[in-house]
C-alpha cells in the first residue's frame, strides 16, 4: 500500500503490542496499528515510532508471547522517525508539508517525534533531501525499516524499485 493512499482511518485498526528495547537495555511496549489479515498475520497500518524493521503496508507474523513481529510481505514503504528537541513548530510543519509534497505522510506524532512513511518509489535521495532541510542541532532522524540491528541494509527495496 503506497504511503500516499489514505489508510489512516483509525476505526478499522486493532493494536498489537511490540517490545522495544533501548540502547541502554530498557524495554517498553509500543502499540502498533494493524488490521488482522489471517491467523497471526497483520497488515501494519501506520509505521511505528520506535519498533524497528517494519513500516505501514507490511504484512507481519505476530508472536504475541514474545511481543515480536517478522515481516511476511513488504508493503513497499520506508518508515522514518524524526526525533527533535527545541525545534520551532513551523520547522516541523514545513517538514510534514515537504514530506507530503513528495508522496509521504505523517503516521504519528509526539512532542519530540514525527513518524513519516514514504513509498520507496520516491527514492532515498528525495527522502534524504527532505530530511536534510532540517536544522542540524536538535534533530536526529533514522530509517525504521532500512537497516538491520547490525546496521546492514535490509535491501528489500531492490525487488520493488
Amino acid at each position: 500500500m503506497p504511503a500516499s493512499e489514505d489508510s489512516t482511518n483509525c476505526s478499522s485498526f486493532a493494536g498489537i503490542r511490540l517490545k522495544v528495547e533501548s540502547q541502554q537495555g530498557a524495554t517498553a511496549d509500543e502499540v502498533v496499528a494493524v488490521t488482522p489479515v489471517s491467523d497471526g498475520h497483520y497488515l501494519v497500518r501506520l509505521s511505528p515510532g520506535f519498533f524497528r524493521g517494519i513500516a505501514a503496508g507490511d504484512v507481519i507474523a505476530y508472536d504475541e508471547r514474545n511481543k515480536s513481529a517478522k515481516v511476511v510481505e513488504r508493503g513497499g514503504n520506508v518508515a522514518v522517525q524524526v526525533f527533535h528537541a527545541g525545534i520551532p513548530g513551523d520547522v516541523i510543519e514545513s517538514l510534514k508539508k515537504n514530506a507530503a509534497e513528495i508522496g509521504g505522510r505523517v503516521d504519528g506524532e509526539l512532542d519530540s517525534l514525527v513518524v513519516l512513511t514514504f513509498p520507496v518509489k520516491v527514492g532515498f535521495p528525495a527522502i534524504e533531501s527532505t530530511l536534510g532541510a532540517l536544522p542540524e542541532d536538535g534533530v536526529e532522524w533514522e530509517y525504521g525499516n532500512v537497516f538491520d540491528e547490525r546496521g546492514e541494509p535490509l535491501a528489500w527495496w531492490e525487488d520493488t524499485t
